[in-house]
This record gives C-alpha cells, structure tokens and sequence, in this order.
C-alpha cells in the first residue's frame, strides 16, 4: 500500500492528535496529499510539519467540525488548493467521563456536536462534490462503543451510536455507486484521549486494557478505502464484547460497570471539562504513552478481569 495514494488527496479531521495524526502520517507516506484539520492551531501545524518531512503536501486547516460554516470552508479551501477530494477522514472526536447525571449538560450536547454533527456537517460539505465526481470515500471513524454500552460515557456512547447509524443509512442510499460510507471501529486506542477528554467522576481516568496502537487504526481506514465495508473492527479483544452483548446480554450488562470502575477509574481528581471548549495544544501527540505502562500490568489486569465476570456471574445467580 506504499503507494496505492499516490496523488489523492485526503482530508483528515481531528488531525492533530492520536489516531488523526496517525492517519495523516500513513497517507502522507503513502504518497497523497493530506489536508489536516483540527482546532488548535500549533499542534496542527506541527502535524502538518510532520507529513510534508515524510515527502507529502500538507495543508493544515484549523477547523471546528462542531461548526458547518467552518467545514464547508474546510472543504472549499481544500478543492482551492488540490482541485478536488478522494477521501475524507472523519475523525474528530471529544470525550467525557462521567456517569449520566454527574456530566453537564453543556457538555453531553458539545460531545454529540463534535462527534455526531461533526460527521453531518462533513459529509453535507463534501457530498455534493464527491456527487459531481462520481466518486469518493467518507470514512467515519466510530468505535467499538458505536455498537456497544459503556458506563460513564453517556454523551460518548450516544453520539457514537447515532453516527454509526448515520453510516449504515448512507451506506443504503449509496449503495451501488462510487460513493463510499465505510466505518472503522477502534477498541482501546493509545492516545492523548484521557489526558485531555472531560472528567467529571473526581477519579482520574484510564484507557480500558487492552491498549492498541493507533497506527493500527490508521492501517485499518486505509484498508477500508481501498475495500469499503460497513464496519471494519481494530482490536479483536473488545470486539469480541460485540456477539456477547447480544447472546448473553445479562452477563454482559452484569460485567460493564464492574469493569470500568476496576480498570478505568482510579484515585483522586478534581473534576475537569477537559478540552471541550477549547483545544488542548499541549498535550496533542499521536499516542498517550499507555501501551508501555499496559504491558507491565498485563497479567494482573487478565486475573482482574476474571474476577470481575466471576463476581458478576455469581451476583447474577444470586438474582434469579
């Protein structure tokens, strides 16, 4: 896939972080033109940066996606530029911890904003284009939670679910053309997302093991535009939770919340809205620095796993 790009040009939202940037590195090697949008400016930049010293044009657009205005304009200046669009990655994402009441509600409605309205706004801005061309790829970046539930991440959880739905109708009326819906649904990624997502439980949040990284994923959307399909899964751990949530949904909603507040929640800290209202330039990077830290704990992190299925089990027997 080296140089399966070569000239295409590839918009990318949420661009200056994790699996974004990880994106952009990967078609920049690839060989396409990459324009990267997100909002803070200087982490963008650097981005960009990034993608010209790997022997592409890069364009950075400081975009919020939450804004339709802003993405049309997005749109416009990338054509402006490259004179037209082959893939548009839709990634950008906002995230927020908390269980449904203690999170605002300024910032549940941010959330799905950014991370439904953002794929709406993107594909209205786009779609008459890739309709004149005959041809083009929207990938919608979801998650494993676009399919399953998730304690303490309502606004996440939901915004995910509604854009998958969004996908599969799209991927209906397309159906038979040129035109492309395909969505790709990471696991655990190793990013900067629970450094700078909003948490408002007064623990400090960590990713939910295992940890992949998200170079996978940019593999992954990759694939996806050379071979759309509906759902492309990275990470086959969590995204064997998918089958056992519909076979065996008690045991699986007995498990969840467990698992969350053994694996995720931990210590003390003061709540926090994050990066909802405004970028975080500082601690945008491709990855969060998980996956090392994961290894070590590896094997305490199986047995707690297990103790966890054990306790919902017998607390499920204990019910009946």
């Amino acid at each position: 896939m080296t140089s399966r790009f070569r000239g295409q040009v590839v918009v990318v939202t949420g661009a200056s972080s994790g699996i974004g940037r990880a994106t952009a590195h990967a078609f920049a090697e690839a060989g396409a033109h990459v324009v990267l949008a997100a909002r803070g400016r200087e982490s963008l930049e650097a981005a960009a940066e990034e993608c010209r010293a790997r022997g592409a044009e890069a364009l950075a657009v400081p975009t919020d996606v939450s804004d339709a205005e802003q993405v049309r304009a997005l749109v416009a200046a990338t054509i402006a530029r490259f004179g037209h669009i082959d893939v548009f990655v839709g990634n950008a994402a906002l995230f927020a911890y908390g269980l449904f009441e203690q999170v605002p509600d300024d910032a549940f409605r941010r959330v799905v904003e950014t991370n439904l309205f953002g794929h709406v706004n993107g594909i209205r801005a786009v779609l008459p284009h890739f309709r004149e061309r005959g041809r083009g790829t929207y990938v919608l970046v979801g998650s494993i939670q676009s399919l399953l539930s998730a304690p303490y991440q309502s606004a996440y959880v939901t915004s995910k679910h509604a854009a998958l739905g969004l996908a599969d109708v799209l991927g209906d009326e397309f159906r038979g053309t040129d035109i492309h819906f395909p969505a790709v649904l990471p696991s655990t990624i190793d990013t900067p997302i629970y450094q700078h997502g909003a948490n408002y439980t007064n623990q400090n949040s960590y990713p939910m093991p295992p940890v992949i990284s998200p170079q996978r994923v940019a593999k992954a959307i990759m694939r996806a535009v050379v071979h759309p399909k509906r759902n492309t899964y990275v990470g086959l751990a969590q995204a064997a939770l998918v089958p056992l949530e519909f076979a065996l949904p008690p045991l699986f909603h007995a498990i969840t919340r467990p698992a969350v507040e053994i694996f995720a929640l931990r210590g003390h800290a003061a709540p926090s809205d994050g990066n909802l209202y405004g970028p975080d330039d500082a601690s945008n990077a491709t990855d969060g620095g998980w996956r090392a830290s994961a290894r070590r704990k590896w094997v305490p992190v199986v047995l707690g796993a297990a103790a966890v299925g054990v306790v919902a089990l017998a607390g499920g027997r204990s019910r009946r």
